[in-house]
């Protein structure tokens, strides 16, 4: 599967010229990443688009031997709709080296998706509770659809690794919601078991950080008994839950509480002047 992916990704890669038909100068990006929307014109209709930018001129060092982030996102995309994951249309990527072969800069351009919310900002406007037989349809819709592509990606040895809430997008399909992952530079496949295990397990607390606040632990236990395949009351599936929490509060909730405790004494540092 991997040698079949580098190929169609290798397919979908253009020179800088075709970014710069879309009215991108990536050489004046300054940030790490720049997102930007446009428009282009295919088979005589307007596709709207998302443009990525991702720059290194920052770090001389950085990414000098390494085949750059843009490509590593349009194969990992197209990894996901594979696997019937749903995911934007890879337009274009594209990336520019230095005399030394440094990558300078890369971008990726994908289709963008009409209608759509990230997954945090859907499940707080759209669903916020399930106090209504349609909340419950579209939440039940959204646990059903994670737990199958996360355990999906996971069989294949691919790991997310920044499955955030941000990272997902959502949209009604009826009664339902319908999801797509978008945003992936960071993920990849690995052979190590005990690397599956460990990001295997960073993936499913990546989710639950912002579950534990938008979901009731009935629906993240759910979640986790859909990832195993295993009915909710199996013992199996308590512990995986526990192992989750667990992972999550040592490694993200404190990360949480330290960055609110210095933003808190920035405000203050500020307020005291």
């Amino acid at each position: 599967m991997i040698d079949d992916l580098s190929a169609q990704t290798d397919a979908l890669r253009k020179d800088y010229a075709f970014l710069e038909g879309f009215g991108v100068d990536a050489s004046k990006v300054r940030k790490r990443s720049q997102v930007s929307q446009h428009s282009f014109t295919e088979n005589g209709a307007t596709v709207p688009t998302f443009v990525k930018v991702y720059s290194y001129h920052k770090s001389p060092l950085h990414r000098f031997w390494r085949k750059g982030t843009a490509r590593n996102e349009a194969r990992n995309l197209l990894f996901f709709k594979c696997i019937g994951i749903p995911t934007p249309r890879v337009i274009a990527w594209g990336q520019r080296r230095n005399a030394l072969g440094k990558i300078v800069d890369d971008y990726i351009i994908t289709e963008a998706i009409p209608d759509s919310q990230t997954l945090n900002e859907f499940m707080t406007t759209v669903c916020p509770d399930r106090s209504q037989p349609s909340y419950c349809l579209q939440r039940d819709s959204i646990i059903e659809q994670l737990s199958r592509a996360t355990r999906a990606i996971h069989e294949q040895h691919f790991y997310h690794q920044d499955l955030k809430w941000r990272n997902i997008l959502a949209r009604t399909n009826g009664d339902r919601a319908e999801l797509f992952w978008i945003d992936c530079p960071k993920g990849d496949f690995t052979k190590s078991a005990t690397h599956q295990a460990r990001l295997a397990l960073k993936d499913c607390a990546t989710l639950d950080k912002l579950a534990r606040l938008r979901c009731t632990p009935e629906e993240r236990l759910r979640f986790v008994a859909g990832y195993l395949d295993q009915p909710a009351d199996t013992p199996e599936v308590a512990t995986f839950a526990q192992t989750i929490s667990n992972y999550r509060r040592k490694r993200f909730d404190a990360e949480d509480e330290r960055q609110a405790h210095q933003r808190q004494a920035r405000a203050d540092a500020a307020h005291s002047k």
